[in-house]
């Protein structure tokens, strides 16, 4: 699926038969607000003021609890996405066990993240902001610092080694160049591929698990080729994305190249020109047309055609564990990996945190603390053990024991999903996705692709145009 800036890639439920399309429910599933806790979250909003330094004196006035409102994403039903549900109900959770302390208001907005986060910039313009809100990786935190608007997280999470640890890769990632951490988030895009071994070892290839070097991945590709065999799907956006930016983590110039990111003033250095060309000739050019989509995300056929055992590989997350549910290929086929490298048994895989919870800066003693105590909460062992057991996604924590988590659950599923994140957290190298990196360029280059494959284009020339484009965004 494509990202915009830091965006997430929503995670399967291990309960789902198949990934379910989230993007147009016209219902808004039960956040366990009340109408008179909505009435409550509107009135200490105001209409033309900053939006809570009224509702902190109407509190102290009256002597009631502090008022904090959180908004999220997970609107839809338990049917459509079973994580929703089970997101909901932690959030639930949380407000229940703090309601003599303060009144935790909870509201899924339909609109998703990316409505949250257009919603954050139309406010921000008029000098306001979300109580608390979880952005789910669209990057609202340059706009919103700049106007001063949101909270710095990084004093409260200095102060407590459990927060930082359960911040995990969060915290390095977000930490800005002025040394302020203004989002941490719950989960993580943890990302890796999966295949499917029968396919494998039909072809008589070697199993990913068995790879060494990009020459491994190469040699399993033309076995599969040659015994007719798809070896993946593709399209012009996600899996191509993550497989650019995993071939990026090969070698020590690679890696310096893509730490760039989006510093980087041109593409035409070796290490991308290289990553363009294996694209091209080892990727691209491998498959067949029918395995090649327009991108978007609505065009899933490569996770399809994988759990349909039509190919052999697949290009995504952790939670994809929960594809295997029933799935075509047959379960027991399925099997999680991450990358490799050019340094002999070194192993690569994508973390990416991103842009989570924000809080306002706004907000007075009581409800700033009660924003951080529902972080904590949210980045506590307790809930990262929860979010992977029911197969909603990867923790950012460094802290998880994926060894006693595979003890610990039964499901065929959860299990594949704690392997998969054993994986990405023991990865040698370990680096941000394509468009966390890059920024806007991410679409710049992931346009290349539908070129490079039929040959309209040269590694040459979308080298240039992708220079043309940081020029023109000088």
């Amino acid at each position: 699926m494509k990202r915009k800036s830091l965006t997430w890639m929503l995670c399967t439920a291990m309960t789902a038969l198949l990934l379910a399309g989230c993007g147009n429910s016209t219902e808004t599933a039960d956040s366990g607000q009340t109408a008179q806790e909505s009435k409550t979250a509107e009135e200490s909003k105001g209409e033309d003021s900053e939006p809570a330094e009224p509702a902190a004196d109407a509190n102290a006035a009256d002597g009631e609890l502090p008022t904090i409102t959180f908004v999220h994403g997970y609107y839809h039903d338990e049917s459509e996405w079973a994580a929703a549900a089970e997101m909901r109900s932690i959030y639930q959770e949380f407000a229940d066990a703090h309601k003599d302390e303060f009144h935790f208001v909870i509201q899924a907005d339909e609109t998703g993240a990316e409505g949250i986060y257009n919603t954050a910039l139309n406010d921000i313009s008029a000098g306001e902001f979300y109580d608390i809100a979880d952005f789910g990786g669209w990057d609202i935190t340059p706009v919103a610092s700049a106007a001063g608007m949101i909270l710095d997280l990084k004093p409260y999470l200095d102060e407590d080694s459990g927060f930082k640890d359960g911040a995990g890769v969060c915290y390095e990632q977000n930490l800005t160049d002025d040394g302020k951490i203004y989002s941490v988030r719950e989960q993580i895009e943890g990302v890796g591929f999966w295949y499917n071994e029968a396919l494998f070892k039909e072809a008589g290839a070697d199993t990913p698990d068995t790879w060494k070097t990009w020459d491994d991945f190469n040699g399993a590709v033309d076995k599969l080729t040659a015994a007719g065999i798809m070896p993946f799907g593709l399209n012009a956006g996600w899996p191509t994305n993550i497989l650019t930016a995993a071939y990026l983590q090969r070698s020590g110039d690679s890696r310096s190249f893509y730490a760039e990111g989006k510093m980087t003033e041109s593409f035409n250095q070796p290490a991308f020109v290289d990553t363009l060309s294996f694209i091209q000739k080892n990727a691209l050019q491998k498959i067949d047309s029918a395995n090649f989509g327009p991108g978007g995300d609505d065009d899933e056929a490569y996770r399809s055609d994988f759990f349909a055992g039509k190919t052999a590989m697949l290009f995504n997350g952790v939670w994809d564990a929960g594809g295997s549910v029933d799935c075509e290929a047959g379960a027991e086929n399925i099997k999680p990996a991450v990358f490799p490298t050019d340094e002999a048994g070194k192993k690569a895989a994508l973390l990416s945190g991103g842009c989570g919870y924000v809080v306002s800066s706004q907000l007075d003693e009581a409800q700033t603390a009660a924003a951080v105590e529902f972080i904590k909460y949210m980045t506590s062992p307790e809930v990262a053990a929860r979010i992977i057991e029911k197969g909603i996604g990867m923790a950012p924590s460094t802290a998880v024991d994926y060894d006693a988590l595979a003890d610990s659950v039964e499901a065929p599923e959860a299990k594949l999903l704690v392997e998969a994140c054993r994986l990405c957290q023991n990865a040698d190298y370990q680096a941000l996705g394509l468009g966390n990196n890059f920024g806007d360029a991410e679409g710049e280059i992931q346009a290349k692709y539908a070129g490079l494959k039929d040959g309209s284009k040269t590694v040459e020339s979308a080298v240039e145009e992708l220079d043309a484009f940081l020029e023109a965004a000088e």
